[in-house]
């Protein structure tokens, strides 16, 4: 950010001594550009009584809505004394002491004593070697005459000033780096005041009589003081009293700067307006070129940091502009700052309060989920004891239906010793004419499958003896109906992994007289009998039912 835009901003009112006039102008400066407030020319302010036109002063800035400023006054070029020196790259107080030790080789008053203020041309150890010092002399008698002169008008007067210093301030309003080198004249009363500004000299001022010497010669005098080098040219702005001529092709510029062209002088002529800041808005009485010094002195009393800040005024007779006219631009600054700082931490206090927002809302979502969770998680072990008393219920018709298929399917020459029906399957001994054939006979069963001799057949007195496994066939409905299986047949229900099946024992091995028996079944075809001993045995008992 180029902090010298805040040093442009300001309200102000100047006041220039020009002979027996004062020519006062009202500046503002904003950023959109330089505005004049008003101009006023007071008339023979020495001659008459300082309470007369010290009312048309006032009646002019309280009409403006200005009566709390306090002007700076442009004391006449002839009245003081504008030098430049070279001092060491010192600051402050150091600087002001060695400005003392030389104040009195710069002026011829004597052992008159004198106001005088100095200046820094550039800053401190900018273009390296020395610093350029601005000094501005007066005697005291006159500075005292002009404060006397005010005070009885009863004007505040915050500073005595010289052109020279206007112009500084007043150019430093548009410029940031001024286009140098260059000559600033100004014509009144004869009398050709020039400043001007180079590289190699800060600093020209100086004030001609025309009528002992000619422009000519004036500006050959700064153009030799401004140290040029060869065949650099310099800029030539021409403002004050006199009458102009137009040009065909460009602007109406005033009459002396034809002679100033007549010179052998490398100068190039601008308008005021390339050099000053041109007034945004300005009263019908004012003329940028007539009151261009006027100007600068109103843009120094708006700006006074971009001046040199010379001041011959002495320190206690100095007024200041009343400081309740900042009270709005602080309290304006203040809020502009406040917002800045909402502004600023706004984000972050949205931010983290919906993140607050957010966690509340995720916290209670994870609460409903948990109770979803647990009731989904609860209707399942619901279903699971719904669908395992189901099958508890339909096991019994399963295992009955099985049994009684089995009596019809074994026949009356075959009896068992024992026979367990569970979930995984069959499991079944006994003792049969011929136990062959009951593979065949169980291979035609709905509920088992698989059927095989666990263990060889054993050859007895009665026939053989057998032991003969069988896979149960899943894939049964719970409420006991018939289900289509891979092979097409109906099964047994399935009661749920987790629950341990049920062993069906249908016959004791204790008691071999006895075995399971059902409808009656169709007699297979007799055996052949064994040739063995046992041929003489009775046969055996037929089965019980159970």
């Amino acid at each position: 950010m180029n902090t010298a835009l805040l040093f442009r901003l300001g309200t102000g009112c100047g006041i220039e001594v020009r002979g027996d006039d004062l020519l006062v102008v009202a500046v503002k400066s904003r950023p959109k550009g330089v505005a004049v407030l008003g101009r006023e020319t007071i008339k023979d302010f020495r001659q008459r009584p300082p309470e007369e036109w010290g009312e048309e002063y006032a009646a002019f800035l309280k009409e403006r809505g200005l009566s709390h400023l306090a002007a700076t006054v442009s004391l006449p070029r002839g009245e003081v004394i504008v030098r430049q020196i070279q001092m060491p790259p010192v600051t402050g107080k150091d600087l002001k002491a060695a400005v003392g030790y030389q104040i009195e080789t710069l002026h011829p008053f004597g052992e008159e004593e004198v106001c005088w203020s100095h200046a820094p041309l550039r800053e401190p150890g900018e273009g390296g070697g020395e610093l350029p010092v601005g000094v501005v002399i007066a005697e005291k008698s006159t500075v005292d005459s002009y404060a006397d002169l005010f005070e009885a008008a009863e004007i505040p007067v915050s500073s005595f000033s010289v052109t020279a210093a206007a112009f500084f301030a007043g150019i430093r309003v548009r410029w940031d780096s001024p286009p140098v080198p260059f000559l600033i004249t100004d014509l009144h009363d004869h009398k050709l005041e020039i400043y001007g500004e180079g590289e190699n000299r800060p600093l020209f001022s100086a004030e001609f009589d025309l009528v002992s010497q000619p422009a000519e010669r004036a500006l050959q005098l700064a153009e030799a003081d401004l140290r040029l080098a060869e065949s650099e040219s310099v800029l030539l702005a021409v403002c004050g009293e006199g009458e102009q001529e137009q040009d065909q092709d460009g602007p109406p510029r005033p009459l002396a700067a034809k002679q100033f062209e007549e010179a052998n002088s490398p100068f190039e002529w601008r308008s005021i307006a390339e050099v000053l800041p041109t007034p945004v808005d300005m009263p019908f009485n004012f003329d940028l070129r007539r009151d261009a010094a006027s100007l600068a002195v109103g843009l120094e009393a708006a700006c006074p940091r971009l001046g040199w800040r010379t001041n011959l005024l002495p320190r206690e007779r100095r007024k200041s502009s009343s400081r309740w006219m900042y009270a709005p631009t602080a309290a304006l600054s203040v809020l502009v700052f406040l917002l800045l700082i909402a502004f600023a931490v706004r984000p972050a206090i949205q931010n983290r309060s919906y993140v607050e927002a957010l966690e509340t809302e995720y916290a209670e979502l994870v609460v409903v989920v948990e109770e979803a969770n647990a009731t989904r998680q609860e209707t399942e072990r619901s279903k699971q004891r719904v669908a395992l008393l189901r099958s508890f219920d339909d096991r019994t018709d399963i295992d009955m239906r099985s049994l009684a298929e089995l009596s019809n399917l074994i026949p009356d020459t075959a009896w068992l010793r024992s026979l367990e029906l569970d979930d995984d399957g069959l499991q079944m001994s006994g003792e049969a004419r011929s136990a062959a054939p009951l593979l065949g006979r169980l291979s035609d069963s709905r509920y088992v499958t698989n059927a095989a001799f666990s263990t060889s057949l054993r050859e007895i007195d009665a026939g053989q003896r057998f032991q003969i496994t069988a896979d149960r066939i899943t894939g049964v409905e719970t409420s006991g109906k018939r289900l289509e299986t891979t092979t097409g047949a109906p099964s047994a229900s399935v009661a749920p992994e987790e629950e341990q099946s049920a062993t069906l024992t249908t016959m004791s091995e204790q008691d071999p007289n006895l075995r399971q028996v059902a409808e009656p079944a169709p007699a297979l075809e007799p055996a052949p009998e064994p040739a063995t001993a046992a041929q003489g045995e009775s046969e055996p008992k037929p089965e019980e039912k159970r």
